[in-house]
């Protein structure tokens, strides 16, 4: 009854807006509430691996001819270094994230980027977290939907390592990108 008495007094708040997770054409757009702007891109939600407490969310959003990446990861040794990296297969199960199957090129990535750089490094800061927003070239502006379903590790140090299974590796996250999850 409470929990009802606070819902109702939320919504009046809102002005009464609809609250929904309606999808565009593109099946990614969230409608938000009062009438703004509706929220596009993808997310991941990460998860700790290899004995990491590592956690945090990456956001994709398609901008023309770029890709803007939202990077926030928190529970991580300071002033240490960090790369990311994309993957094939959207499943971060296994311990030591061999599930995310083989480095995976977004579709227009010119021939011979080295995957395993393409992404720059990013450094921790003194209180263990990284808070950063990059771009990378996206040349056959495609919309960031060509990330779902697809995996992001975060590896501890400069380098992107094969994925074995059950052999230990720098993997200290796994996400996988799905629809933004909002509040409302």
């Amino acid at each position: 009854m409470v929990l009802s008495a606070v819902l109702a007094a939320t919504l009046t708040a809102c002005g009464g807006s609809r609250l929904s997770n309606e999808k565009d054409d593109t099946g990614i757009a969230v409608e938000m509430p009062g009438g703004s702007k509706p929220m596009r891109g993808l997310e991941a939600l990460l998860y700790a691996k290899g004995g990491s407490s590592a956690q945090g969310k990456i956001m994709v959003v398609q901008s023309g001819d770029r890709w803007r990446l939202s990077i926030t990861i928190f529970g991580l040794p300071p002033s240490s270094t960090y790369r990311l990296a994309f993957f094939d297969n959207g499943n971060c199960s296994s311990p030591n994230a061999f599930s995310a199957g083989k480095l995976w090129p977004p579709p227009g990535t010119p021939e011979g980027t080295r995957l395993d750089r393409w992404i720059p490094t990013f450094s921790a800061s003194q209180g263990g977290s990284i808070d950063a927003v990059t771009s990378l070239p996206n040349p056959s502006e495609q919309n960031e939907s060509v990330f779902r379903k697809r995996s992001v590790l975060v590896f501890a140090g400069i380098d992107v390592q094969e994925l074995k299974p059950s052999v230990r590796n720098d993997v200290v996250a796994c996400g996988v990108f799905d629809t933004i999850q909002t509040l409302f």
